[in-house]
């Protein structure tokens, strides 16, 4: 029992203490390169940065659009306006301690209009999987064309560039294919002591929704190159598919870190490495390209859960409540009985006596 304490208050202090110890390193790392930042004059466009506004509020509502899509090939059909309702007014709670509530809520809310637990689970494991192998596959491509800019096209010289990149996608279309797919999780899951997950889909159902979601980070990777534009209207056109590139590879990096909370911190670093490796940048610019870009995405993002909270706020308050009330008792039974639960889920779920799969 005293172990189990130690051991809650430790992962307490490493989920609040981490995080403030990267923002706070990140932080000095911008106070230390602060005559570099303010070494060049941006021009700043307010028309330019409105416009990369609205293509990352796009972005945010393409999750609801591939999220109907998943739910429907998964055999539930809801209505669009309803899928986006759920899909963002669940991620509101997403801010609250526990890394959790946003997954449960969503779970709750969509049971309400008849899709069945095990479903929602699939279709968040879907929607995470082929959400970041997306991420990769836009990233492998952008690498064709890398090698006439920056420092991995005078290191790399010729074709090696275009070749790492085709192979890459090449090796993500096999691990995509349903069998290499699931035996791959489900080693993962086996090794995290997890219940194993069943991803009912086709190969043709998996590639189209990660072609899906290709076309999300390519909305939101042009309206991270208008942000480009915005500071810097020289940057060439060229830079249009290495900027694609670089945020959709810069956030999987983030989410994939599992320790700040969306990645902060790890996202900006990673821009700011791939900008060095791939595209030269007036001084200073790859950081505050970093800093801007979560501003603006992030504003986009509370302004669209913010319409769909207050839309369906006391529906998704109600389901909060009853996920804090009754989690404990049978909501984790059913939970655990699914056996489609996502690791991070899984991993995060309180039960009596722990946690799920401890």
């Amino acid at each position: 029992m005293h172990t189990s304490t130690l051991k809650k208050i430790g992962k307490r202090v490493l989920q609040i203490g981490l995080p403030v110890v990267i923002l706070v390193l990140f932080l000095q790392q911008v106070k230390n390169n602060w005559s570099q930042l303010t070494a060049h004059t941006f021009q700043w466009n307010p028309w330019l940065l409105a416009l990369a506004f609205l293509g990352f509020m796009l972005q945010e509502l393409s999750y609801g659009l591939i999220w109907q899509n998943i739910l429907a090939r998964l055999g539930a059909r809801l209505g669009l306006r309803m899928c986006l309702r759920i899909y963002l007014a669940s991620e509101f709670v997403r801010y609250i301690p526990g890394n959790v509530w946003h997954v449960l809520t969503r779970i709750l809310w969509v049971s309400k209009y008849g899709v069945s637990r095990p479903v929602a689970f699939a279709s968040m494991t879907i929607e995470l999987v082929t959400k970041i192998a997306a991420g990769v596959l836009v990233f492998s491509a952008s690498l064709l064309f890398w090698r006439d800019f920056g420092a991995i096209g005078s290191v790399l010289h010729g074709p090696l560039v275009d070749i790492l990149g085709i192979a890459s996608i090449f090796a993500l279309l096999v691990i995509l294919h349903p069998r290499v797919l699931n035996g791959l999780l489900n080693q993962a899951l086996r090794l995290l002591k997890r219940d194993p997950v069943r991803l009912g889909l086709r190969y043709r159902d998996i590639l189209l929704i990660t072609l899906a979601w290709c076309a999300s980070w390519f909305v939101a990777g042009c309206a991270f190159y208008v942000l480009l534009l915005a500071l810097w209207p020289s940057a060439p056109l060229a830079a249009l598919p290495i900027c694609i590139g670089i945020y959709a590879l810069a956030w999987d990096i983030g989410f994939v870190s599992f320790i700040t909370p969306s990645g902060l911190g790890f996202r900006e670093a990673a821009i700011v490495g791939l900008f060095a490796l791939a595209l030269p940048l007036p001084a200073g610019l790859a950081t505050i390209m970093a800093l801007l870009s979560r501003f603006v995405s992030t504003i986009a993002e509370v302004i669209c859960v913010s319409i769909a909270y207050v839309s369906g706020g006391n529906q998704v308050r109600t389901l909060q409540q009853g996920t804090q009330t009754h989690l404990p008792g049978e909501t984790n039974k059913e939970i655990r009985d699914s056996g489609t639960i996502p690791a991070e889920v899984s991993a995060s779920v309180p039960v009596e006596g722990g946690t799920m799969g401890e």
